[in-house]
């Protein structure tokens, strides 16, 4: 009777998961009781329609029809009793969500009862039970996945979101003074000299610009800046030896700096150009006294003349378009940093930024919302700025956003559970949910990793004649795993192709550039649990004109794991007669592609095109990436890696070859046979599927802007002759300050 229900999922949540990306446009009404009612009445209709379906090809495929039919009444119930859950969403958003949950339900206890009865020994039951869990991880994971695909599209009455900014606002004489900070480390100053040209052109009466140079050692790079601002009547600073990376340099432009006026206070990195309208429509939207942040996308220049660069910005694209929407709608928005405005009275109400964390603006937002403010995304883009222009600039980003987010997890993770609102946790249940849920599937990566050992065991176990292990494998679960793995792949790359507008191929290349880091991601999560403070990974020089040997060997971790996928999935093919070699080479392939995307991409970013002055950039990018502690990264790194793999290669070297086991019927009860039966196939584990790869940015996935780093954990004071503005804070290091006056009516010049 399990196989049967899981039969009924395999063929039910494929249907609901396409039938979800046709488009079907309507002109019904959204909102109300009749809009209600219909999405119930079509909702009911359809689960009814696919469990006709589904009984239909399970009777087919030669399931008992009595069985077929309790199946596709338990996929009907198990709709209905979802429905008050996504009663905001479409039919066919609810009956995705409905039918694919039930599928991983169904997988996973049959999973753990075909493991328990296989009897394969001790030892492979105890792995066999390992691997279960991990499956019961990757499912929830993967259900988060889901849940903001479903909620992307299914939605029809967003209560929540900003178009707009400029036409969202209702209070057209709020015009509250606002300071911009523009931190800087390690810039061109002509690029830095270009943003605050246009910060100065901005529509809007009151507001001043602070440009803080942070710990930049060349004075050939902040002296121009530095004279241009004196010129201009721009606020400047320059600090040396300052500790608290970016964190610690918008603390003392907020506390030494910021007009007195000021109500809000905008942070624009250093490479952004602003379009004029920004604080005209978004400074707007505080005029709701509740309002803590707003958050505007993070858009970037440059990409669409190259393939790379294209797909990377669809990786970007992604989280603002689909994630961020979707955290919003719960007010779960992250404040991502650059392109944001906080309320200057919250902002001080908190402490400032906090220091002690590299993700600074993700946290900033969690602790405003646990205080009772309100956050606000906007759709629309108001500047463009300038993403990683090589591959290992990108892993060294996606590193410090996924430490800092399990930094985040480690603080909060009791204010993030289940439970009453408090006077010092106003959290509601949803915000909790996306916070939670956004920093847990960092570990999606990690388990992909675990999962892709568990792979390579089988087959290395395979391949030397080994019998059973962790999981016996017939042709039922030869169908299952690879439709369960296939339906998450497809269907990430259908919500990226549909969410950022990318074609299939750039959706694919884009998918693959997101796996292309699931290393350096795997090993942040794990260090970002035990690590006191960031460990930066240290960022390989590259050039234009690199070889492939110079990027394999700035990628060598992930090369040697596609390398070893390579060996695997010949190792499988080595036993093409059994059920487990095409399966387990089938299944590697996915991950071993995903390695291999590391230098490919890596190759692909040091020649792709850009304009004149973006090359001179990406010559550079080394240069504004954190200061390495290569020793203890490369320590931790390795003894993690070692450590999972020794326990899968322990467990395939105690397990003793089980006997020949008869697989059960699975569909139907078998018939009698008066002949032998054949013997049952060598048999290896296989890897738990997920709804989604592994990699994908949800939501999850929280942007932080880059992080600039000082130069030394204690820093020593400094002496300059330019004058400060205030006296230097009492046993901290001295900055070198230069500050022109704003005008007298608070605008820029």
């Amino acid at each position: 009777m399990l196989a049967a229900l899981l039969l009924a999922g395999l063929f039910v949540a494929p249907l609901s998961s396409v039938l979800m990306f046709v488009p079907l446009p309507t002109h019904w009404p959204v909102a109300g009781a009749l809009a209600y009612s219909r999405r119930f009445v079509s909702a009911v209709v359809v689960t009814v329609a696919l469990a006709a379906i589904g009984y239909g090809l399970s009777v087919l495929v030669g399931t008992t029809p009595f069985r077929a039919l309790m199946a596709a009444i338990v996929v009907t119930a198990s709709s209905v009793a979802l429905l008050p859950v996504t009663r905001r969403w479409n039919g066919r958003a609810h009956v995705c969500w409905a039918t694919c949950s039930y599928l991983y339900v169904a997988y996973l206890v049959f999973i753990i009862h075909w493991t328990f009865v296989s009897h394969l020994g001790l030892l492979d039951s105890i792995g066999g039970v390992a691997l279960w869990v991990l499956e019961v991880v990757a499912g929830l994971l993967a259900g988060a996945y889901l849940w903001e695909l479903c909620d992307a599209l299914g939605t029809q009455h967003w209560r929540r979101r900003v178009i707009d900014a400029g036409a969202a606002a209702r209070t057209p004489d709020y015009l509250p003074f606002v300071s911009m900070h523009v931190p800087a480390h390690n810039e061109p100053p002509e690029m830095v000299i270009e943003t605050l040209t246009a910060l100065r052109r901005l529509n809007y009466p009151h507001y001043e610009i602070v440009a803080i140079d942070d710990n930049t050692d060349d004075p050939d790079l902040w002296r121009p800046v530095e004279e241009w601002c004196r010129a201009h009547r721009v606020k400047f600073a320059h600090l040396e030896d300052w500790p608290g990376y970016k964190s610690g340099a918008l603390n003392y432009a907020l506390r030494e700096l910021t007009d007195p006026r000021a109500e809000l206070v905008a942070v624009v990195d250093s490479d952004y150009q602003i379009q004029p309208n920004f604080l005209d429509g978004c400074a707007r939207l505080f005029a709701d006294p509740g309002v803590g942040f707003v958050q505007a996308p993070q858009d970037y220049r440059g990409w669409r003349q190259s393939r790379y660069y294209r797909r990377l910005y669809y990786s970007y694209r992604y989280f603002f378009a689909v994630s961020q929407p979707s955290r919003n709608e719960r007010d779960a928005a992250i404040f991502a940093g650059t392109m944001g405005i906080i309320r200057r009275k919250a902002l001080d109400d908190l402490g400032g930024w906090d220091e002690w964390c590299i993700t600074e603006d993700a946290e900033l937002s969690l602790r405003m919302l646990r205080a009772g403010w309100t956050g606000l995304h906007v759709d629309r883009s108001y500047g463009q700025g300038i993403m990683p222009l090589t591959f290992e600039a990108l892993k060294g980003q996606r590193y410090r956003w996924c430490f800092g987010g399990i930094q985040i997890l480690r603080r909060y993770w009791r204010s993030l559970l289940p439970g009453p609102r408090t006077d010092r946790n106003r959290l509601t249940l949803g915000q909790r949910w996306g916070y939670l849920s956004g920093g847990l599937q960092w570990y999606g990566d990690l388990l992909g990793l675990i999962f892709y050992l568990f792979l390579l065991a089988g087959a290395a176990n395979l391949a030397l004649g080994g019998g059973e292990l962790f999981r016996k494998i017939t042709g039922f679960l030869v169908a299952a795993v690879p439709t369960l793995v296939l339906l998450g792949l497809l269907r990430a790359v259908a919500l990226l192709r549909r969410g950022t507008g990318a074609s299939w191929k750039d959706a694919f290349g884009s998918f693959f550039i997101w796996q292309a880091t699931s290393l350096v991601v795997a090993r942040a999560s794990v260090q970002g649990l035990f690590a006191k403070e960031a460990v930066f990974m240290r960022t390989p020089k590259t050039f234009d004109k690199a070889s492939w040997w110079d990027v394999v060997k700035a990628n060598r971790a992930e090369s040697v794991l596609a390398a070893c996928g390579v060996i695997g999935i010949a190792a499988a093919l080595s036993k093409p007669t059994t059920l487990s070699g095409p399966l387990l080479a089938a299944l590697l392939l996915f991950p071993t592609l995903g390695f291999a995307a590391a230098p490919f991409n890596s190759f692909a970013a040091q020649r792709a095109a850009l304009p004149p002055d973006l090359r001179h950039r990406r010559r550079t990018e080394f240069l504004r990436q954190p200061a390495a502690r290569g020793a203890a990264a490369a320590a931790s790194g390795i003894a993690v890696g070692a450590g999972i793999t020794a326990a899968v290669f322990a467990l395939l070297a105690a397990a003793p070859a089980a006997s020949n086991i008869p697989a059960p019927a699975l569909v139907v009860p078998a018939a009698p046979s008066t002949s032998a039966p054949p013997p049952a196939p060598a048999n290896t584990p296989s890897p738990a599927p997920t709804s989604s790869p592994t990699t994908t940015p949800t939501a999850t996935s929280t942007p932080p802007t880059t992080r600039a780093p000082s130069s030394s954990a204690t820093p020593a004071p400094t002496t300059s002759p330019s004058p400060t503005t205030a006296p230097s804070p009492t046993g901290t290091p001295t900055p070198t300050v230069t500050v022109t006056p704003t005008p007298t009516n608070g605008a820029v010049p």
